[in-house]
C-alpha cells in the first residue's frame, strides 16, 4: 500500500476526530469524509483494474473482498454501539436508536437519516451514536453500482469518465441547493466524489513525472490543509467549496510521494477504519454527560479512541480479512448482515419495550401536515382546529418550539370554542431572520415568515401566540454584531409588523440531558428575546418557571419533561394546560 495513501487516510481520519471532538478551530473537519470518498474511488477501482476472468468472476471476488474489509468491524461496532446505548444512552432514546442500529447494520443509515431531516452539520443536544455509519451507507451503496459499470462500459470507454465526473458534481452541487440535508446523504449527490478518484486511477498517464511529484504533493497537502481550516458548516456540503478538498486529494494522489515529515499520518492510516467506527460512540458518550467538552474531556476522547481502535484491528478487522480460514462464501456473508442486523435492533428494542414508559409522542400536527418540515414554505390546507366554526380565532406560530405547545392551546380552544390556526415550521423562527441550513439560504423559511406576517394581519385574530427557540443559536446568512443583537433587530422588525395582539411564550429551558436533571440556565438570546418584548409592551410569559425553580427536573408530573434534546414532550405540554389557561385572559 502506497504510504502516501496511508498518510492521506490518515490526515483524513484526524480531522473528523478532531471536529468531532469539538476542537472548535477545525472548522471544517468533517471534509475528511469528502476525502475519503476520493481515495476509495482510487483505491477500489485500481483493484478492479486488476482483476481477471468472467464478468461473474471478477464481482463475485469483488463483493467478497469488500465483505472482509468492512463487515467484521462495521457490524461488531454496531452490535456494540447498540448494547453501550442501553447501558449508558437515556432510554428514552432506545425505540429511535434501535431503527438506526438497524439502518447502519443493512448500511442504509444515510437514508434513513435523509428521511428524518438528521442536519449533521448543525446536531442538537442528543445525537444519535450511529450517526457516522452515513458514509458506509453512501460508500456500500455506490458500490453496489460501480463494479457493474466499471466493467460492462468504463472499462473500455474511457472517454466517458470525465463527463460523468462532471455532469454528477454538478448534479450534487445543485441538489445540495434546493434540499441540502438529504444532499448531504444521498449517494447521488457524492458519486462525484468517488468519480474524482476514479478517473485518477484508470487514467495512469496523468500522473505527475518524477520532476514535479515534490512539489505536487507539497501543494496537495496545502489545498487540503487549507480547505479543513477554511471552510465551515455555514458553507454547502457538498458544494463548490468542497470542490477545493477533492482537488487537493486528486493532486496528492497523482503526486504518488510521501512528502516529509508526515509524522503519525500513516500509521493513523493503517487504523483509520477502526477508529472511523468507533470514536463517534466515544464522543456520544461523553456529550451525554457533559453540556460542553473540557479539554480534558477532549483529550480522553482521542485516547480512548485510539485504544479502542487498535484492539478492533487487532482482534476482529485484520483476522477476517487476512486469514484464510475465517473466509467466507457470499450467502454467508449474507447470513452474518442479517444475525448482525437482527442483535443490534433486537437488543434496543427489547430494552425499549421492557423499560420505564415514556411519552415519546409528537403534536399531531407533525403527522397531519400543519407543522411544516425542511423545504416547505406554507401549507397546502387550512390548518384549523378546535371549534373550526367560531368567530374568535387564535393563531400559534414560530418554530418547533411554538409547535410543542399546540396539544395545551388545542384543548383549550376546545373547551372555550376558539378556532385555533396553527402556522409552525421547523428551524423557522417566527422573525425577519434569513437563516441557513448546510450552508445554504433557507428560502422556504423567508417565505414562510412573509406569509405569516401577512396571513395574521388578515385574519385579526383574538391572541396570536408565538415561541421561538432562543436557546439556540441558528446559523444567519448575515449577522450584525453580536447574535442575539441580530436577533433582537430581526424580531423588534417582525412585530412591529403585526397589527393582533401578541402573547409570547419564553422558550423552556434546554435540557443537558433528556433524562437527568439540570440547571436552569438562560442564553443571552432568550435574556434580550424577554428584554425587547417587555420594552415593546407586549404580553410576556416565563414558561421556564412552570417547569423549573433553581433546577429542572427529568419527569414533570408523572412523565418525562422532554420528549428529545430540547421539546417538552406531548404529556408535559397537556398538564400545563390549566397553567397556561390561567395565564392568558382567553375570551
Amino acid at each position: 500500500m502506497r504510504r502516501d495513501i496511508q498518510a492521506l487516510r490518515g490526515f483524513s481520519i484526524l480531522v473528523v476526530l478532531l471536529y468531532h471532538a469539538q476542537f472548535g478551530w477545525l472548522r471544517g473537519g468533517f471534509l475528511g469524509v469528502d476525502i475519503f470518498f476520493v481515495i476509495s474511488g482510487f483505491v477500489i477501482t485500481s483493484k478492479l483494474m486488476e482483476g481477471e476472468g468472467t464478468f461473474g468472476k471478477q464481482i463475485k471476488e469483488f463483493y467478497i473482498r469488500r465483505a472482509k474489509r468492512i463487515l467484521p468491524a462495521s457490524l461488531t461496532v454496531t452490535l456494540l454501539t447498540s448494547i453501550f446505548a442501553i447501558l449508558f444512552l437515556p432510554a428514552i432514546s432506545r425505540s429511535r436508536f434501535s431503527l438506526e442500529a438497524l439502518s447502519s447494520a443493512l448500511f442504509s443509515a444515510n437514508l434513513n437519516f435523509a428521511r428524518v431531516g438528521n442536519d449533521y452539520l448543525n446536531q442538537s443536544l442528543d445525537p444519535s451514536p450511529f450517526l457516522h455509519y452515513w458514509s458506509l451507507g453512501v460508500e456500500e451503496q455506490f458500490y453496489l453500482l460501480w463494479p457493474v459499470l466499471f466493467l460492462l462500459i468504463y472499462r473500455k470507454k474511457r472517454a466517458l469518465l470525465l463527463p460523468t465526473l462532471l455532469l454528477t458534481a454538478a448534479f450534487g452541487i445543485w441538489y445540495t441547493s434546493i434540499n441540502p440535508v438529504s444532499s448531504f446523504y444521498l449517494p447521488f449527490s457524492r458519486f462525484w466524489e468517488f468519480f474524482a478518484g476514479i478517473i485518477l486511477a484508470m487514467n495512469p498517464q496523468l500522473y505527475l513525472s518524477a520532476r514535479f511529484r515534490k512539489l505536487g504533493a507539497l501543494v496537495g497537502w496545502g489545498i487540503i490543509t487549507f480547505s479543513v481550516f477554511w471552510v465551515s458548516v455555514n458553507d454547502a456540503t457538498p458544494g463548490f467549496k468542497t470542490v477545493i478538498a477533492i482537488v487537493g486529494a486528486m493532486v496528492v494522489l497523482l503526486s504518488r510521494v510521501e512528502v516529509k515529515p508526515q509524522f503519525v499520518l500513516p500509521w493513523l492510516g493503517d487504523y483509520s477504519f477502526s477508529l472511523y467506527l468507533v470514536h463517534w460512540p466515544v464522543v456520544v458518550f461523553f456529550l451525554d454527560r457533559n453540556s460542553r467538552l473540557s479539554g480534558i474531556n477532549k483529550m480522553e476522547i482521542i485516547a480512548l479512541s485510539l485504544l479502542l481502535s487498535l484492539a478492533l484491528t487487532r482482534f476482529v478487522e485484520k483476522p477476517f480479512r487476512y486469514r484464510k480460514n475465517l473466509s467466507l462464501s457470499l450467502p454467508k456473508w449474507g447470513v452474518v448482515i442479517l444475525v448482525g442486523s437482527f442483535l443490534s435492533y433486537g437488543a434496543l428494542a427489547a430494552s425499549a419495550t421492557s423499560s420505564v414508559k415514556f411519552d415519546k409522542s409528537v403534536p399531531a400536527t407533525y403527522s397531519n401536515g400543519c407543522h411544516l418540515n425542511f423545504g416547505v414554505a406554507w401549507p397546502t390546507k387550512p390548518c384549523i382546529f378546535g371549534d373550526s366554526t367560531s368567530s374568535k380565532e387564535i393563531i400559534l406560530a414560530g418554530d418547533s418550539h411554538a409547535a410543542q405547545w399546540f396539544p395545551a392551546l388545542e384543548k383549550i380552544a376546545i373547551s372555550r370554542h376558539l378556532k385555533l390556526v396553527n402556522l409552525t415550521k421547523s428551524s423557522c423562527p417566527a422573525t425577519i431572520l434569513e437563516t441557513t441550513r448546510n450552508g445554504k439560504f433557507d428560502s422556504s423559511c423567508a417565505i414562510f415568515q412573509i406569509k405569516l406576517v401577512t396571513r395574521i394581519n388578515l385574519d385579526k385574530p383574538e391572541f396570536v401566540f408565538f415561541s421561538d427557540f432562543t436557546e439556540y443559536q441558528y446559523p444567519l446568512r448575515k449577522q450584525i454584531g453580536s447574535y442575539e443583537k441580530s436577533w433582537t433587530s430581526g424580531l423588534s422588525t417582525f412585530l412591529n409588523q403585526i397589527s393582533a395582539p401578541v402573547i409570547f411564550l419564553g422558550d423552556t429551558p434546554k435540557p443537558t440531558s433528556a433524562m437527568k436533571s439540570f440547571s436552569v440556565a438562560r442564553s443571552a438570546t432568550t435574556l434580550a428575546t424577554r428584554a425587547l418584548i417587555k420594552k415593546l409592551g407586549i404580553a410576556y410569559i416565563d414558561t421556564s418557571s412552570w417547569l423549573c425553580k433553581t433546577t429542572c427536573s427529568s419527569t414533570f408530573m408523572g412523565v418525562n419533561t422532554y420528549r428529545d434534546a430540547s421539546h417538552i414532550s406531548v404529556s408535559t405540554a397537556d398538564n400545563l394546560v390549566k397553567t397556561l389557561e390561567a395565564a392568558v385572559p382567553f375570551p
